[in-house]
């Protein structure tokens, strides 16, 4: 089967290898620059080799991207897989545009202010005591917003009593949270050590915290739990380096304009863009940097495996935590 599909994938390439350097252009939404999709989409370029001329897009996010595939900007977008999973349910969407696979790993963090992580204690302390705090979000086509809007939407969530702001910018953001306008800000972002959002959050002197919500577990890998090191971010404003910290990850999907909905040369480009993405392995396909990969190795925290401890001990942090925060 193997041969096969690598057979198929030498003839798609072998009959697009006469197509003009115009005709096999290639656009991949990334994000913006202070996150990880835009890196990634640089990889997906530089897997798809020089018979192609690829173009990693910085853009806003997950939501940014489907509006821009809609709009024929880009032919691939990276996206929230959770997010692109609702986005098929769309007939419309679903008969223009495919999820071609999932890769990586966005890890799931609050920050603020170390008093305000140590009073709240774990994500659950936030969840029970939501009408006390407000949130900040990085913009309304953000891949942050919507994966917090999808958790905000599931029946009887008290993520609905959080009061939410909505900002420009990531960088606009932490600048809310340190200065008191916001409690938290809210960010799916891969735990890259040398990353821009997390230095700009250390010298602000904010600290960060992990998210497990019992809820994410129903959506099964939609959302992985896993333990997660950043290097460069306080956690829970305790001092040195953030180790360790358990918390949701959420897979990249990487949706992909369907080949035929297109015409002439441009198909015959995507179908063998695809194939070639397709059958290329993750590795290939995400930054070469030792922390993506070790992160993509990770074991996921099942129930039973970890995962039930974890809970219990957000918790026990929890408790206390209404007390603590009407005494700020």
């Amino acid at each position: 089967m193997k041969f096969v599909r690598y057979s198929m994938l030498a003839i798609a390439i072998s009959g697009f290898s006469n197509i003009k350097a115009a005709d096999n252009l290639v656009r991949v939404g990334g994000g913006p620059k202070t996150g990880e999709y835009i890196t990634i989409a640089q990889s997906l370029c530089d897997a798809l080799g020089k018979l192609f001329t690829c173009e990693a897009v910085e853009t806003k996010g997950t939501t940014a991207n489907k509006n821009m595939l809609q709009s024929n900007e880009v032919s691939f977008g990276l996206a929230k897989a959770n997010v692109a999973e609702t986005w098929l349910k769309e007939p419309e969407f679903a008969a223009k545009y495919t999820i071609i696979r999932r890769i990586g790993d966005e890890s799931l963090f609050v920050f603020a202010k170390p008093e305000t992580l140590k009073a709240v204690g774990s994500w659950t302390g936030v969840k029970e005591n939501a009408f006390l705090l407000s949130i900040g979000l990085p913009g309304e086509l953000s891949g942050d917003t919507a994966v917090f809007n999808f958790l905000k939407a599931v029946p009887d969530s008290s993520l609905v009593n959080l009061e939410v702001k909505m900002y420009e910018s990531r960088e606009e953001l932490v600048a809310a949270v340190k200065s008191g306008e916001v409690n938290m800000g809210f960010i799916a972002q891969v735990p890259n050590p040398e990353n821009k959002l997390f230095k700009l959050i250390d010298e602000a002197g904010l600290s960060i915290m992990g998210i497990v919500d019992p809820d994410m577990i129903t959506f099964g890998d939609t959302f992985r739990i896993k333990s997660v090191t950043v290097k460069n971010a306080k956690w829970l404003g305790f001092g040195g380096s953030a180790e360790q910290i358990e918390t949701a990850n959420v897979p990249v999907a990487i949706v992909a304009t369907k080949p035929e909905t297109l015409q002439g040369r441009a198909a015959l480009a995507q179908k063998a863009a695809i194939m070639k993405i397709k059958a290329a392995s993750e590795s290939d396909l995400l930054p070469k940097q030792g922390w993506m990969q070790k992160l993509v190795n990770t074991t996921t925290l099942k129930a039973g495996a970890g995962l039930d401890e974890v809970l219990k001990n957000m918790s026990q942090a929890a408790q206390g935590a209404k007390e603590r925060l009407q005494g700020k």
